[in-house]
């Protein structure tokens, strides 16, 4: 079972994304809360992460750049999720993939699957 684990503030997206993913087989975490999220990393052992930019007064590029500066977890896709227009070009902060909100939620699964396995072979990081 791949282990899932969602950043983000807004709690009706803490509560459709493990709808989403119901049927697939994922163990989701989800959690608005970053004081302790190295522990919660270190204990849960995500496979992805989908982090909220906009996280109230954090900044979820900054909270991206320190994860994957992090050896266990540099390896570990992290997708962008944001209601606002960013280009992805000036985000630099090691992240896989943007998606914004309001997102197709097909797009998110096969999004998924394909950085979980594209991590699993070894292929180099998702260009779109």
């Amino acid at each position: 079972m791949k282990h899932l684990l969602l950043i983000d503030d807004d709690e009706s997206i803490r509560e459709m994304i493990p709808f989403i993913f119901d049927k697939s087989n994922y163990l989701i975490k989800t959690t608005a809360d970053i004081s302790a999220i190295e522990t919660l990393i270190s204990e849960f052992k995500p496979d992805l992460i989908m982090l909220d930019i906009m996280l109230g007064v954090v900044d979820g590029r900054e909270i991206c750049r320190n994860l994957k500066v992090l050896p266990v977890l540099n390896q570990v896709p992290i997708i962008l999720l944001s209601a606002a227009t960013i280009n992805e070009d000036d985000l630099n902060c090691g992240h896989d993939l943007l998606i914004t909100k309001p997102f197709d939620i097909t797009y998110l699964e096969s999004m998924v699957d394909k950085l979980i396995v594209g991590r699993e072979i070894g292929l180099p990081k998702s260009s779109s």
